[in-house]
């Protein structure tokens, strides 16, 4: 009989016996495995540890937990990834207040951290770190930045790292508690450890995160098609970017498309069904009718700036589905009323853009 079979033979045999002693003469009492019973016992006494030590990390012990994190991952000074990260965390801290105070209860911590490859992370206690290696593959692009932290802070906001650990690394955690005496510097070692991996975040999660990241996002005034532009920037880039943790295509995690495509339905749906870009040719259509593919830039595919201008041009639409607001241009910015919507430096026949749109509206 395996182990497993005896614990449970073990715990039907410890219901039965109060039971069998009122209704049945005494018979021959069979030995009962009183080792299984004690793990069993034991396994409550470490899961109570382990509740109790991911509280304390969790709530008046995160400064000291993130201690831990920035010893293991190391601060990165860069001047303009730290000022970056330090202005879209506090814009979009004042966007998820106004959707969920409880984040004036427990504001995140964050950092810039020395790893190189393409993520950032939230673990147990609002504790933030984004690698320095998320910066250079999205060129700076604050908007696209903007959506991989919002994402982060989605994850924070649904307690998804801690029900992460209680779902998936019990075993390793009760092992180190009962190695540790409970220590919870042990337990923050076990979760930091894990970081980086797929163990800690599941699928549904992943998509919530998503969800709330467009919320928390637009909501702090980024643009509405970053979401979908940071996904097929990162399409693009294919192997030519190191990534790690939430950013690899782990079999329980969407895929770049399916990221893609959910943020494009996404930004059509926040536009009042009227703005969509192809996927296949990056073609911006309004109320189904094409108005122009953006084309490549140094910098920038068409097919990713299609998703940014798509957003500038949704925020026309999502007040008012019949915008009255006149199409001009300042030099080679294409405008809305005040709304920018594309420059078209790039674009072999701007006044025809224009004009298309013009028409459009």
């Amino acid at each position: 009989m395996s182990a497993s079979s005896w614990k449970r033979a073990a715990i039907r045999a410890a219901i039965c016996i109060s039971l069998s002693a009122a209704v049945a003469p005494a018979a021959p009492v069979q030995a009962i495995n009183l080792g299984a019973i004690g793990t069993i016992i034991g396994a409550g006494v470490q899961y109570a540890s382990l509740n109790k030590q991911l509280s304390y990390l969790d709530n008046e012990g995160r400064d000291e937990f993130m201690e831990q994190v920035k010893a293991q991952y190391g601060v990165n000074y860069d001047p303009q990834a730290n000022a970056m990260t330090a202005r879209v965390m506090a814009n979009l801290s004042r966007s998820v207040a106004a959707i969920d105070p409880s984040i004036l209860d427990k504001p995140y911590n964050y950092f810039v951290n020395n790893d190189t490859s393409f993520n950032a992370f939230c673990t147990i206690g609002h504790n933030m770190s984004v690698n320095i290696g998320l910066f250079e593959p999205l060129n700076y692009n604050e908007n696209e930045v903007a959506f991989v932290l919002a994402h982060e802070m989605g994850h924070g906001q649904k307690n998804h790292p801690i029900e992460g650990v209680k779902k998936s690394m019990p075993l390793d955690l009760l092992a180190s508690l009962a190695g540790a005496n409970g220590s919870a510097a042990q337990l923050g070692s076990a979760i930091l450890s894990q970081i980086g991996t797929a163990n800690l975040v599941t699928k549904p999660m992943e998509k919530e995160a998503d969800k709330l990241a467009f919320e928390y996002a637009v909501g702090a005034g980024y643009n509405p098609g970053a979401g979908a532009a940071l996904w097929q920037r990162m399409l693009e880039k294919g192997g030519s970017v190191k990534t790690s943790g939430v950013m690899e295509l782990f079999n329980d995690h969407p895929t770049n498309v399916s990221r893609r495509d959910t943020y494009s339905k996404t930004l059509t749906k926040w536009s009042n069904n009227v703005v969509k870009v192809d996927t296949e040719t990056g073609m911006i259509s309004i109320r189904g009718k094409e108005w122009f593919a953006p084309a490549d830039t140094a910098s920038m595919s068409g097919r990713e700036q299609a998703y940014l201008v798509a957003g500038n041009l949704a925020a026309v639409y999502h007040q008012n589905k019949r915008p009255t607001a006149s199409v001009h241009t300042q030099g080679q910015m294409l405008y809305v009323g005040p709304q920018p919507i594309a420059d078209l430096s790039a674009e072999p026949d701007p006044a025809a853009v224009t004009a298309r749109l013009q028409a459009l509206l």
